[in-house]
């Protein structure tokens, strides 16, 4: 047993709260007096008006002066998808969960009728994670069971990626059409997924790589496999390139680079530009880990190694052509206007706009005069070491293209 400490307790919730992606202690009392007065008689009025009791009470109880009442526990429990015990032991003890379904059975299963019942049950299980914080999603990835997670995407009951919305910004968090049951006052639409699911990347990644053990081509289209939510900041006037090491997925380049299935190393190979919804003039992008990608092929001695780099070099040309000719294009606009200046001088005022980051393999050009041209795009090198003589000669052609368009910037 343990000893009830309230002050452990309301630090315990502090945290869960902030876990669930409630923004303020109005929010989370607003959610929870909504759940504790269900009923049609139970008004906006005579919320707002409850509102500033709730407050009160909760900034006691979180604040460790007030205990928990043994009625406001399990509608806690309910709201923070955590057990009584996880709460009353402030997060040492966890309760027991084989006498009923749980998302850990579910995830196992292989049979549509289960999850068919499970998805259309009134409590909206599937919307809550377990005592060990965990979702049916979180089980089905860590259990491979990549036809549960087909299921769900199939039937549209989450998604990774929503292409519908008119710019869906960095993230590429997941989303649901499960809506929780709010009684009158749905006004927040937003799922109750836990607030990481919404602004994190791994569940889509980690998706993609069943998606590959599957041959599953379709569904890399899907979830925007090759891409990373921080390309879509690429064209920013102050863009941060580092960001792209925090969807780097050590186990997505791993399943690209053991992939023995042309579709799928097409896939990744193959350029993309942005959406035109991000209002991008020009850009250019490969898969921004390729140059991983080639390393662990060679390691593998996977016979696609060899094409792989042919392409990132491609890439790499590609992308230097079109920053040649936008540079070319400026220059000649120049000259036109009476600039002075050598060819060099010029072209080195130009590469002012050229922003480059080394280490993320990343770059970017604008150019914001007349014609008011941009670009963006990024470029490929690799670390490969211990090669055949061979490997070498394809290693050494590929970082040099890819220096070749770092020369651009001028001096």
């Amino acid at each position: 047993m343990y000893e009830l400490n309230d002050k452990k307790i309301g630090a315990h919730l502090k945290e869960l709260i902030d876990e669930r992606g409630y923004k303020t202690t109005a929010d989370f009392c607003r959610r929870y007096l909504i759940e504790k007065y269900n009923t049609v008689n139970y008004t906006e009025d005579k919320l707002n008006e409850d509102l500033k009791t709730a407050k009160n009470t909760f900034s006691k109880i979180l604040n460790g002066k007030q205990r928990i009442t043994l009625e406001q526990l399990p509608i806690l429990s309910k709201l923070l998808c955590v057990s009584c015990e996880e709460i009353l032991s402030a997060g040492k003890h966890y309760a027991p969960t084989i006498n009923h379904v749980t998302n850990y059975d579910i995830a196992q299963s292989r049979d549509r009728k289960v999850w068919d019942e499970y998805m259309k049950r009134e409590d909206r299980l599937f919307l809550n994670c377990d005592e060990y914080r965990k979702t049916v999603i979180d089980y089905a990835l860590e259990f491979n069971n990549y036809k549960f997670i087909k299921y769900l995407l199939d039937e549209e009951y989450i998604w990774f990626v929503d292409n519908s919305k008119e710019g869906y910004g960095p993230y590429y968090g997941a989303g649901t059409s499960i809506k929780q049951n709010l009684g009158r006052f749905d006004n927040d639409t937003d799922s109750f997924i836990p607030r990481e699911f919404h602004e994190q990347d791994r569940l889509r990644t980690q998706t993609a790589v069943l998606a590959i053990e599957n041959g599953d081509c379709d569904v890399l289209e899907l979830l925007r496999a090759r891409e990373t939510p921080e390309i879509n900041l690429a064209f920013s006037t102050t863009p941060n390139y580092h960001d792209f090491k925090n969807s780097r997925n050590e186990n997505l380049i791993e399943a690209i680079a053991i992939s023995n299935d042309k579709r799928i190393i097409d896939y990744f190979t193959e350029e993309y530009v942005l959406p035109d919804k991000l209002k991008v003039e020009d850009s250019l992008f490969v898969f921004p880990f390729l140059g991983e990608v080639i390393e662990k092929l060679i390691k593998n001695k996977n016979a696609f190694a060899e094409t792989v780099i042919r392409r990132a070099i491609e890439h790499n040309q590609n992308v230097y052509e079109k920053l040649s000719a936008l540079i070319d294009v400026e220059y000649n606009y120049l000259q036109s206007i009476g600039t002075r200046g050598t060819e060099k001088e010029i072209k080195n005022q130009i590469a002012r706009y050229f922003r480059h980051d080394d280490s993320s393999d990343c770059v970017s050009l604008s150019i914001i005069a007349v014609p008011h041209k941009a670009f963006v795009g990024n470029i490929i090198k690799s670390e490969s070491n211990k090669l055949s003589s061979e490997e070498t000669k394809y290693i050494e052609e590929l970082n040099r293209s890819y220096y070749k368009v770092i020369s651009l910037g001028g001096e």
